[in-house]
C-alpha cells in the first residue's frame, strides 16, 4: 500500500535523531519523528512490536520515493545511511500531537492541554489500542476535572462508562444531580445501553425524593426551644393548620402540638425548596438565592423576623445542605460494564500485528482496529 509523504510535524516531533516516524491519517498528513524507546516505555504494545522481526533492508543505492514508507538519511559523522521506518497511523494529527506529547517527559515538553471531550475520546481510543495504562490514568483525571464534569456531567458519565471507569462514572452520576433530569441528547449517549440510562434516571429520581423528603420533614422536626427566628417569632402569621397536620401525619404524630408552629413565610420557602430539589437534588439547591430572597422579602416587614431573617436562613440552609448531601451519599448505584469485549478487541489487534510482522510486512501496516 502506497503512502503519501507527510509534511514534518512541528517541535518537539521533528528531532533529527529520531528513529521512528508516525504518519497521521489526515488528507495532508504530518510525519511525527519520535523515539522507539519513548513509545516502548509508554506502551507494552509498541515494546513488543519493536522486538518482532523486521522486513529486509532495501538497497541503499535506491532513490527515495515520495511515496516511500521509510526515510533514508545520511549521517555525516559515520558517513553511513540510516533507515528510519515510517508507520502509517489511523489517528489524525491532533490526536497524535496529544498522545505523543503525553509520552514525553515534562522536562522537554509541557504536558498537553486537552480542551474538549472530543479530543479526550480520540486520545483514549488510541491509549486503549496501544495499552498505554498511565496515559489512561491521566485521562481519567482530566475527564473528571471541573471544566468538564460541572457543565457536561452526562457526557462525562457516558465516556467513563464506555471505558469501564467506574469511579469516574459514579462521580459523574453524582454531578448529574445538579441538573434537571430532562437533559438534551448528546452523541456520547450511544456509548451506554438503554438499561444504563434508565438506571441513571432512576438514580436521579430517587435522590430527588430523598432530598425533598429531608426538607419537608424540617418543620415537624423543629422543637419549641429552637432559637430560629421562624420559631421564636409570634408576630407574623404562622403556617396553615392543614400544612402542620400534613407534617404531623408524615411522622405519624397524633398531637399537632408536638412541634412548634413555624412562620408561614418559612414554610413556603421549605415547600419551594423541596420542589426544586426534586428537579435538582443537590445540597446547594437549598441555598438558591431567588427562593431565599423571596422568603427574606416576606419576612422583612416583621419587626421580629426582619433583623434576623437573612442570617438565620443562610445558616440553616448551610446546615440543611450538608444533611442533604449526606442523605444522597447513602443512595447506591451500580453499573455493569462490557470489559470482555474490549480485552478481546485489543488481543485480536495485537495478534494481527504479530502475524503481519512475522510475514515481513510490518512497515506497510496501517494501525487499524479502534476499540469501541
Amino acid at each position: 500500500m502506497l503512502m503519501t509523504r507527510g509534511a514534518p510535524a512541528p517541535a518537539p516531533f521533528d528531532h533529527p535523531e529520531a528513529d521512528i516516524v508516525l504518519r497521521s491519517s489526515d488528507k495532508e498528513p504530518l510525519d511525527f519523528r519520535t523515539f522507539k524507546l519513548l513509545l516502548a516505555l509508554s506502551s507494552p504494545f509498541f515494546s513488543e512490536i519493536f522486538t518482532l522481526p523486521q522486513p529486509p533492508t532495501p538497497s541503499l543505492n535506491s532513490v527515495a520515493s515520495p511515496y516511500a514508507d521509510e526515510y533514508m538519511s545520511f549521517d555525516p559523522v559515520t558517513l553511513k545511511h540510516k533507515r528510519i521506518p515510517v508507520i502509517q497511523m489511523t489517528e489524525d494529527k491532533e490526536t497524535l500531537t496529544l498522545l505523543l506529547g503525553l509520552c514525553l517527559p515534562t522536562s522537554i515538553h509541557p504536558q498537553p492541554f486537552i480542551s474538549a471531550l472530543d479530543q479526550l475520546v480520540k486520545v483514549a481510543e488510541a491509549a486503549f489500542k496501544f495499552e498505554m495504562v498511565e496515559i489512561q490514568r491521566h485521562l481519567r483525571e482530566v475527564l473528571t476535572s471541573q471544566r468538564f464534569i460541572e457543565s457536561q456531567p452526562t457526557r462525562v458519565f457516558a465516556i467513563a462508562y464506555r471505558y469501564s471507569w467506574d469511579l469516574e462514572a459514579r462521580k459523574a452520576a453524582r454531578y448529574t444531580l445538579r441538573h434537571a433530569l430532562n437533559v438534551p441528547y448528546v452523541d456520547e449517549l450511544q456509548y451506554i445501553s438503554a438499561a444504563t440510562f434508565y438506571k441513571l434516571q432512576e438514580y436521579h429520581r430517587i435522590c430527588g425524593e430523598v432530598a425533598s423528603s429531608r426538607v419537608m420533614l424540617q418543620p415537624a422536626l423543629a422543637e419549641h426551644n429552637d432559637s430560629w427566628v421562624w420559631i421564636t417569632c409570634k408576630r407574623c402569621p404562622g403556617s396553615f393548620e392543614a400544612t402542620t397536620m400534613r407534617w404531623s401525619t408524615l411522622l405519624n404524630f397524633t398531637n399537632t402540638q408536638t412541634h412548634p408552629d413555624s412562620r408561614k413565610w418559612w414554610v413556603q420557602w421549605i415547600e419551594e425548596v423541596a420542589k426544586e430539589l426534586r428537579a435538582r437534588p443537590w445540597g446547594e439547591t437549598v441555598r438558591k438565592w431567588d427562593a431565599m430572597s423571596k422568603a427574606i422579602e416576606k419576612a422583612s416587614p416583621c419587626t421580629s423576623c426582619g433583623p434576623r431573617v437573612r442570617q438565620d436562613l443562610d445558616t440553616f440552609a448551610q446546615m440543611l445542605a450538608v444533611e442533604i448531601e449526606r442523605d444522597i451519599s447513602s443512595v447506591c448505584i451500580h453499573f455493569l460494564y462490557r470489559n470482555s469485549r474490549r480485552r478481546l478487541t485489543v488481543s485480536l489487534f495485537r495478534s494481527t500485528w504479530r502475524s503481519l510482522s512475522t510475514n515481513g510486512v510490518l512497515r506497510r501496516l496501517r494501525l487499524e482496529g479502534s476499540v469501541s
